[in-house]
C-alpha cells in the first residue's frame, strides 16, 4: 500500500530538516559558518481517474528534499586585536592550501601561526597568497603558502639621501659659522652624525662643508699576560681615513709604583692615514710621549701601512675611544647662494655624488645625495634675518631590526614590523569567489571545495572584481538566526509529527482492513 510509503517519506524528510536546524543550532558559535535550510519537493503522481470533464485525478506519492541551500550572507564582524585572525568583509574566501596541488576555500579567518611561521588554519592548512621580495607584493605569479618572518632580522639599509630644513642668519658676521646635524647609517647599520658647517662667506653667500666623525672601536685579544690594543684606521690597499683631533682615548698600565692612567693626545688637525706607510705618524709619536711621560712602562705604540694603531703591553686597558673622519668626496663641500629674499638658488639642483670612505667597521663606501629643493621645487635651505637653526632633518637609512609584529590591511597585504620601526610587505592574501556558492561542497571545518556545480574558483586581490575588502584583527561570526531556527524547529516538528500520526492512522485502517477478510 502506497499510504505507509508517503508518510514514511515524510518523516524522512522531515528528520532531515531537523538535523539540518540542529546542526546550525550546534554551530552558532562556529566563526564563518554558514546556516543551511532544507527545502522540499514533491515526488511524481499516479494518474487513479479522470473527471467527468476529461481532467487527469492525480495522487502525490509522497515528498522529497529537493535541496539543502546554504546562506552564504555574511555573519556580524568584530575586532578581536589578535593579528593572525581576518574576515571577508563582502564577496569571496580565504585560500587554503589542501595539499596535492589541491585547494580549499573558507570564510573562518581563525588563523594561527605554526612553528615556522605559516599562517595556517586550525587544522592545520596553510593560508595562500602573493609572495613579496623586498617589500614589493608580485601578484601576477601564482600562489604560496603566506610565511610570517617570526624570529628574523630585517637587514640595514645605507642612507643614500638626507636633507635638512636649515634657516642661516642673513645678519649674522662674515666667517660666522653654524651646523646642522642628522644621523646616517652606513651599509652595515652603523649610525653616524652627519654634520653640515655653513660658512657666512657675506654677499648672501655660505660655504658649506660635510663631515662625518668616525668612532674607532677597540679589537682586544691577550695572550700569556700580554695584551694588544688595536685601532683599525681603513682597509690595506683602499683610501683610508684622516685622524680627528678629538679623542677621549684613555690608557691604564703598570708603573714602577702601581699604576697609571694617562689621556691620549689631541691629533693635529687632519693628519692623513697615510699607505702606503704608517697610519698617523705624528698621532704614534705623541702617544707613545704621552704614556712615557704618565711612568707606564713596557707598553708599545706601533702602527701598520695597512692602517692599524696596535698598543701592546702586561696588564694594559683602555678606554674612551680614537676619532677620525672618513675620507669624504670633493662634493661634501660647496657654495651657496640665496637671492635678495632669502631663496636658495645655488646650487640649482640637489647635491650628489658625495661619498666617505674608509668607515672604520669596513662597511662599503657611503653615497649619499644632500636633498636641497622639496617636491614643490622650494629650497630647504633659507636665508633670513633670524637665528640660525634646523627646524627638521630625514634620512632614508636604518639599522638592522629584529621582528616584532604584523598587520593585515584592507587588501590584505601583510605588513611585518621590526625593532628598527620599519615596516615591510611580506605577502597579501588572495581572495576567491566562484560564480555559483550554491554548488561548493561543505568538506567540514568551514572549508569549502569547488566542483562543476560550482564553477572554478577566481583567485584575486580583495577589493577588486566584486571581492570583499579584509579587515584585519577580527572575525566573522556565524550567520545562523537562533530565533528563525526556532521557528523553523517548531514547524518542522509538527511536520514529523503529522506524518507519525499518518502512518497510525494508515496502521489502524490496514488492520480494520484485515479483520474484515478474516
Amino acid at each position: 500500500m502506497p499510504s505507509f510509503y508517503i508518510p514514511l517519506s515524510g518523516l524522512d524528510a522531515d528528520s532531515t530538516a531537523l538535523n539540518t536546524i540542529a546542526n546550525n543550532l550546534a554551530n552558532m558559535n562556529t566563526n564563518g559558518f554558514k546556516a543551511q535550510t532544507t527545502n522540499f519537493g514533491d515526488l511524481f503522481y499516479q494518474q487513479v481517474g479522470t473527471t467527468g470533464s476529461g481532467d487527469r485525478i492525480q495522487v502525490g506519492t509522497g515528498v522529497q528534499v529537493a535541496a539543502n541551500s546554504t546562506d552564504f550572507s555574511e555573519g556580524s564582524i568584530s575586532s578581536t586585536d589578535v593579528s593572525t585572525d581576518a574576515a571577508v568583509n563582502g564577496a569571496g574566501f580565504f585560500v587554503l592550501d589542501g595539499g596535492g596541488g589541491s585547494q580549499l576555500y573558507t570564510q573562518n579567518g581563525g588563523f594561527q601561526l605554526s612553528s615556522n611561521g605559516t599562517l595556517e588554519t586550525a587544522d592545520g592548512l596553510a593560508v595562500m597568497g602573493y609572495p613579496a621580495t623586498n617589500g614589493a607584493v608580485n601578484t601576477n605569479g601564482g600562489l604560496v603558502d603566506i610565511n610570517i618572518p617570526t624570529g628574523q632580522v630585517m637587514q640595514p639599509a645605507a642612507t643614500t639621501n638626507f636633507s635638512m630644513t636649515q634657516n642661516l642668519d642673513s645678519q649674522s658676521a662674515v666667517g660666522a659659522q653654524t651646523t646642522g646635524q642628522v644621523q646616517v647609517y652606513d651599509s652595515l647599520g652603523n649610525t653616524y652624525e652627519a654634520t653640515v658647517t655653513y660658512t657666512n662667506k657675506g654677499d648672501n653667500t655660505w660655504g658649506y662643508g660635510i663631515s662625518m666623525p668616525d668612532t674607532l672601536k677597540a679589537n682586544s685579544s691577550t695572550a700569556a699576560g700580554v695584551t694588544t690594543i688595536n685601532y683599525n684606521f681603513g682597509s690595506s690597499g683602499g683610501t683610508l681615513a684622516t685622524v680627528d683631533p678629538g679623542t677621549n682615548l684613555t690608557i691604564t698600565g703598570p708603573t714602577a709604583n702601581g699604576t697609571a692612567t694617562t689621556t691620549a693626545p689631541t691629533v693635529t688637525a687632519g693628519e692623513t692615514v697615510g699607505n702606503p706607510g704608517p697610519p698617523a705618524t705624528g698621532y704614534v709619536a705623541a702617544l707613545d710621549a704621552a704614556i712615557t711621560a704618565a711612568g707606564i712602562t713596557g707598553v708599545t705604540v706601533t702602527s701598520t701601512a695597512g692602517g692599524q694603531l696596535s698598543i701592546t703591553g702586561t696588564g694594559i686597558s683602555t678606554s674612551g675611544s680614537v676619532i677620525q673622519d672618513p675620507v669624504a668626496s670633493a662634493n661634501a663641500t660647496g657654495t651657496m647662494t640665496f637671492n635678495s629674499s632669502g631663496n636658495l638658488v645655488s646650487p640649482a639642483t640637489d647635491v650628489s655624488g658625495i661619498t666617505f670612505a674608509g668607515l672604520s667597521d669596513g662597511a662599503a663606501t657611503m653615497n649619499l645625495n644632500l636633498n636641497l629643493y622639496g617636491a614643490n621645487g622650494t629650497g630647504d635651505i633659507s636665508q633670513t634675518a633670524a637665528a640660525s637653526s634646523t627646524s627638521a632633518t630625514s634620512q632614508n637609512g636604518y639599522a638592522s631590526g629584529q621582528y616584532d609584529s604584523f598587520s593585515i590591511n584592507a587588501s590584505g597585504v601583510i605588513s611585518a614590523t621590526y625593532s628598527n620601526g620599519q615596516t615591510q610587505n611580506v605577502g597579501q592574501l588572495a581572495i576567491a569567489t566562484v560564480s555559483n556558492e550554491q554548488g561548493l561542497v561543505d568538506v567540514g571545518s568551514t572549508e569549502y571545495q569547488v566542483t562543476t556545480a560550482s564553477g572554478n574558483a577566481s583567485e584575486g586581490v580583495a577589493g577588486t572584481g566584486g571581492r570583499g575588502t579584509i579587515e584585519g584583527s577580527s572575525l566573522e561570526a556565524s550567520n545562523v538566526n537562533i530565533s528563525a531556527e526556532f521557528s523553523d524547529l517548531i514547524v518542522a516538528q509538527r511536520a514529523f509529527e503529522a506524518n507519525s500520526k499518518a502512518v497510525t492512522t494508515f496502521d489502524t485502517v490496514t488492520q480494520e482492513t484485515i479483520n474484515m477478510i478474516h
